[in-house]
């Protein structure tokens, strides 16, 4: 199959899969995930959850509570999906679930979801939660139309974002994880 062909097969699948990847988007953001306070567990065991109901295996690394707690925080788990298909590069895309509050002035609940008018509302709608869905349903897309052979790909889902990232990408490095 030519680039042109498989392009378009993608884009395919992902019109399919669009109202699957807004409700998996919607269940994300109804899950708060506000920093301050940061008690970011129960999104990623969300996460998890949803990830493993499309059948991709997730790891979860729990930063110790006594280090999360010095940054300022409650409470962080990064979510780890790693996919091997052979020898080849590694890639890995990296997106935040953490959040700034989200203050006064909503017209709608800012962790409802709702869609209006075509566009949806809420916390980290645009980013980063959107990132979540972007990546997962780029890689069942990917996996389902071109079949890679090679390389591998992992999606790293991290909750320190809004406070620096020490405990969530630079944790994970430390640490050999990723």
């Amino acid at each position: 199959m030519n680039r042109s062909e498989l392009y378009h097969q993608l884009d395919h699948w992902i019109a399919q899969h669009f109202d699957e990847e807004v409700a998996f988007l919607q269940q994300l953001i109804q899950v708060p995930t506000d920093t301050p306070p940061g008690n970011n567990r129960p999104h990623a065991e969300r996460t998890a959850e949803l990830l493993a109901h499309m059948n991709l295996a997730v790891q979860s690394y729990a930063v110790p509570d006594e280090l999360v707690q010095q940054a300022g925080m409650q409470s962080i788990t990064n979510l780890l999906v790693s996919r091997e298909y052979g020898a080849g590069p590694c890639y890995l895309l990296n997106a935040h679930g953490d959040v700034v509050p989200p203050g006064e002035g909503w017209s709608l609940p800012p962790y409802g979801g709702e869609i209006h008018d075509g566009a949806m509302y809420g916390r980290a709608a645009a980013v980063s939660k959107s990132d979540f869905a972007s990546y997962t349903f780029a890689l069942r897309a990917l996996e389902a139309i071109a079949q890679p052979q090679r390389g591998k790909l992992q999606l790293l889902f991290s909750y320190d974002e809004e406070f620096g990232g020490e405990l969530g990408p630079g944790w994970m490095l430390e640490h050999g994880h990723i």
